[in-house]
């Protein structure tokens, strides 16, 4: 695994160091959205302000995007495949979870809202979208 942390990290122009390696380690192995918190009691003692750093750089560098919702606050998860510097792939929409609480990025449903017009009057910088309900996990819980 470290080998594809570290390949992720030179491929996005971010220096491998051991806290940005676990940050990422982290973000892989726990599936799902992780708060600056979360990240904390997850590599305690580390320090909250790294962490924040090392966040605040793989959003810069297209590794995360941030997703910012109304219960749990700013929240980070991994950029999909193509992702780079400035330029973010993230308007898909987010799954979050009554029940657990999880924030997770999701392709599962139809999200054509609306086409952006080239002619249009506005200018468009970012679309978000959250749908809330029960996570499958959580489903299969509630029909047992």
């Amino acid at each position: 695994m470290n080998a594809k942390i570290i390949e992720t990290l030179e491929k996005n122009a971010v220096k491998p160091t051991p806290v940005r390696m676990l940050v990422l380690e982290q973000m892989i192995v726990q599936q799902r959205s992780l708060s600056l918190s979360d990240l904390e009691n997850l590599l305690y003692p580390a320090d909250r302000i790294t962490i924040y750093r090392t966040l605040q750089t793989f959003v810069k560098n297209g590794i995360a995007h941030i997703i910012e919702h109304q219960h749990t606050g700013s929240v980070y998860a991994l950029c999909p495949e193509g992702c780079t510097h400035g330029t973010h792939i993230d308007d898909h929409p987010h799954f979050f979870c009554e029940k657990c609480g999880k924030i997770i990025c999701t392709n599962d449903f139809s999200y054509k809202l609306f086409q952006h017009n080239a002619a249009s009057k506005y200018e468009v910088h970012k679309t978000e979208m959250t749908i809330s309900g029960l996570c499958p996990e959580c489903k299969k819980q509630t029909l047992q």
